[in-house]
Formats: C-alpha cells, structure tokens, sequence
C-alpha cells in the first residue's frame, strides 16, 4: 500500500474523479513490483520448508491475470513481470534474446519504472508468453473497456470461459489486484474440480458478442436524463427546504411571520426577510444560522442524501 493521488476523488459533490494519467500507469506498475517481490520471498520461505524450487517465476504458472482497465495495461504488467523475473534470473535460456541486458541490471527501479526501453524491451520479449498466458483472459476487458475492481475477476470469468475445462483443470493461475490510491496485491490460484458448470451458467462469450453497440449521442442523452433526473431530486430537496426555513424562521421569532422571496421560475436564489404584523421589516436571519439549522434536518430527515451536494443547495438558496 503507498499514498499516492493517481486517481481519486477530492470533490465529494462531483460523481467524477481526478485522474493523472502517467502518474497512474507508473503507480500500477510500482505496485505490482512491490506485490510481486513480496510474494516471491513468502514463496522462497515457503519451497524451503517444503524442499521445492525455491525461485518463483511467469514460468511457474499456466495463466496469469491483472487488473486490467485497458488491454494495454495487462501488457505492461505481464512484461513487468517479465522484468522482474529477469532480473532474479538473468542467465535463464528465457532471457538470452534481450539485447543490451547489461544496461537493464544497472538501472534503478525509480528509473527502471519509466524507462520505456525497459517497457518495450519486455513487452516484445513476452509477446509468445503474453498469447498463451494473458490473452485468453482479456476477453471482458476488450468488450466492456474499464470496470474498476471488476476487472480481475472479469478475466478470472474470462479465463473460464474460453478455456476448455478438461484443459483448466489442474491448472495453476496468478492474479494481480490493484486500487489507486494506492493497494495491491499478488497471489496464485489453481482449479481443482470441473468449471463446465461455471462456464455453461456464465455463458460470456456468448452474451458479449450479444452486446448493443451505440454511438456516442445514446450515451450523451442517457447522462442528459441523468442530470434531468438529479435536477428533479435538487427541486424536490428545494421543496422541502424551503418549507423547512419557514418553520425554522417562524420558532426563531417572536410574533414574526416568514415571508419568502423567490425569483425565476426555479428556487435557486432564495432571499428569507421577517416581518411583523404592522409590515415593519427585520433584519434577515444570517446564512451561518439557517444553514447550522438546514444541515442538521438534512443529517436527521435525509440521511440517504450526501451532505455536501445538499450544503451547496444551500448555498445557493440562501
């Protein structure tokens, strides 16, 4: 785990998060090094007591899966591995094609962490590897683009679906799990009974080739009625706010009635002012004390409502 602003969410009233593009991509790949190196000396300790190959390696598995928000990612993470793997074991026959290997053992892992040779240099020596062992899990990410924290286990049900289960069985798989922010973690599973119920009630291949394609306008005017429908809930909350000052007003004030103000046809500029029964006005309630009044019913009454979106309604109310 590290602390890292890669991808997250300062605006508590925004739906959308703030997103570093390369600061990402370099966060996922530290983290899979640090997961995978953590994994590999618990697998060390492990083999010594045990009495078996002590060096865990990509060789070690039949399948491995990453969380994969793109197709490049799993990519750049399967060569990562590569990397890793090389530089615990240099001399492997694996490794003898990598030009230059000299100038990958010297460089730093900060440095080795944006060096794009690094990259391209793995991802083309993983290109066999990367087909045998990646790919028949991509199937969800190529189809359904980014779901987050669904992703690795979207390629988990890819992998059991495209494989055939009397080929799977038996077989052994890794799986990175990322979440910026960051948290990562890296561990192995193997398949030890018949998955054909699995892949026959998953039916994914088939329900993904299923898929509606639309263009771009659909998905502008589905986020257009979004906002429609959370212009309804904002004019709803408004209803009941408004009501809720007038009552508020009329216990702060002693033979006082509320008058509210409201201009344009949706109540987004509220002015509250106080009269009394001759007409003289009063000086209008202060913001600080009507919203320490409209926070606390929306805590009370509304607690399914976020606070902040609610306080800025406020706001912009009084």
């Amino acid at each position: 785990m590290a602390n890292t602003y890669d991808f997250y969410k300062p605006q508590l009233s925004s739906e959308y998060p703030e997103v570093d593009g390369p600061v990402s991509v370099v966060t996922y790949i530290a983290a899979l090094d640090a997961a995978y190196s953590t994994f590999k000396e618990k697998y060390a300790r492990y083999a010594k007591r045990v009495g078996t190959k002590v060096d865990f390696s990509l060789e070690d598995v039949d399948y491995a899966i990453f969380h994969s928000p793109y197709g490049k990612q799993a990519i750049k993470g399967h060569a990562r591995m590569l990397f890793n793997d090389f530089l615990s074991a240099p001399t492997a026959s694996c490794f003898a094609q990598i030009p230059n290997a000299e100038v990958f053992l010297n460089i730093t892992h900060s440095d080795s962490l944006l060096d794009k040779n690094v990259e391209k240099t793995f991802i083309n020596a993983g290109k066999s590897s990367f087909a045998e062992k990646v790919d028949p899990a991509m199937a969800c990410s190529r189809r359904l683009g980014n779901t987050y924290t669904a992703s690795l286990y979207g390629c988990l049900a890819s992998l059991l679906s495209n494989v055939e289960p009397s080929t799977l069985k038996g077989k052994r798989f890794s799986l990175f799990a990322f979440g910026s922010g960051c948290a990562a973690s890296f561990f192995t599973a193997r398949v030890k009974g018949d998955t054909t119920e699995i892949k026959e009630k998953l039916d994914l291949v088939n329900r993904l080739a299923q898929m509606k394609v639309v263009p771009p306008q659909e998905f502008l005017d589905a986020l257009h009625a979004s906002l429609v429908s959370l212009l309804s809930q904002t004019l709803y909350i408004n209803h009941h706010l408004i009501s809720f000052v007038r009552r508020i007003i009329m216990h702060l004030t002693t033979s006082l009635r509320a008058q509210l103000i409201i201009f344009g046809p949706v109540p987004t500029i509220l002015k509250v002012s106080t009269q009394n029964t001759e007409g003289n006005m009063y000086a209008p309630l202060t913001v600080h004390k009507i919203l320490f009044c409209l926070s606390t019913w929306i805590f009370v009454s509304m607690p399914h409502i976020d606070f902040y979106p609610s306080l800025k309604i406020c706001m912009n109310l009084v």
